[in-house]
C-alpha cells in the first residue's frame, strides 16, 4: 500500500465536515446564476453597443457621402477659390 492509498483510506474514515447532500443543486444554483448575470449584462451594454454602432454608421456615411475636391483654375472668375482676385492678393502682402 503507498502513501496515497493510506491518505484516501484515512479520509475515507473521517466524517464529512459539511453537508454535502446539496452540493449538486449549489453548483447548478451558481452556474444558472452566472447564466443570468451574462444576459443581463448583454441588456445592459445594449445602449452602449448601439451609441457605437450609430458613430460608427455616421462616419461611415460622411465618409461615403463626401463630394470630391475640385480643383479649380486661377483664372475662374465665379469660384469660390481665387487666388488672383486682388483682395486675395492684398491679403497675402499686408
Amino acid at each position: 500500500m503507498t502513501e496515497l492509498d493510506r491518505i484516501f483510506a484515512r479520509l475515507a474514515g473521517t466524517p464529512a465536515d459539511r453537508d454535502l447532500s446539496q452540493l449538486e443543486a449549489d453548483v447548478w444554483g451558481r452556474i444558472d446564476a452566472k447564466g443570468e448575470n451574462r444576459v443581463f449584462g448583454l441588456v445592459r451594454a445594449l445602449p452602449v453597443m448601439a451609441t457605437a454602432f450609430a458613430l460608427v454608421m455616421g462616419f461611415a456615411t460622411a465618409v461615403v457621402s463626401t463630394p470630391p475636391r475640385q480643383d479649380f483654375h486661377d483664372m475662374a472668375v465665379f469660384s469660390a477659390h481665387t487666388p488672383l482676385a486682388p483682395s486675395t492678393l492684398l491679403a497675402k502682402h499686408s
